[in-house]
């Protein structure tokens, strides 16, 4: 198992997982463009004998960052891959003088919700009716790196 950058030869693969995983809420293809471009967004997937078995996407905006994504295959979950995957990202933000992560998580998404307690984020606020298929209120959280 190892982690790698998103590349575009990655695409069709990622792009079919998403809109498995997030139906209506699925990022574009030019969206992935602009993640893999690296300008802002740290794009990485993580292999495990030639299959992507989950990615991630983590912008950085100076001394904060919001995580956009984290999507692990269906077959692969509960194997804590969807934490390696959190950890690596708050890594990566240390690095780069990253102080504070922003993330949303879908309300009803009870083991997204608990992965990002357990990792130290904290809710602090609401976004009624963000997500759609179905509607459903997303909650804020957040945490220090230190």
């Amino acid at each position: 198992m190892l982690f790698r950058e998103m590349q575009e030869a990655d695409l069709e693969e990622i792009l079919a997982l998403d809109r498995e995983i997030f139906r209506s809420m699925a990022y574009s293809e030019k969206d992935f463009l602009y993640a893999i471009s690296g300008k802002f967004d740290k794009a990485i997937v993580l292999v495990e004998e030639e299959e992507i078995i989950a990615y991630g996407i983590f912008r950085l905006l100076g001394t904060e960052a919001e995580l956009e994504s984290i999507a692990v295959r269906e077959a692969h979950r509960g194997k804590g891959y969807g934490r390696l995957l959190l950890e690596e990202f708050l890594r990566i933000g240390k690095k780069e003088g990253v102080g504070k992560v922003f993330l949303e998580v879908r309300e009803g998404n009870l083991p997204g919700r608990g992965l990002y307690e357990a990792m130290g984020f904290q809710n602090f606020g609401r976004r009624k009716d963000y997500y759609r298929d179905p509607v459903e209120d997303a909650l804020l959280m957040e945490r220090i790196i230190e």
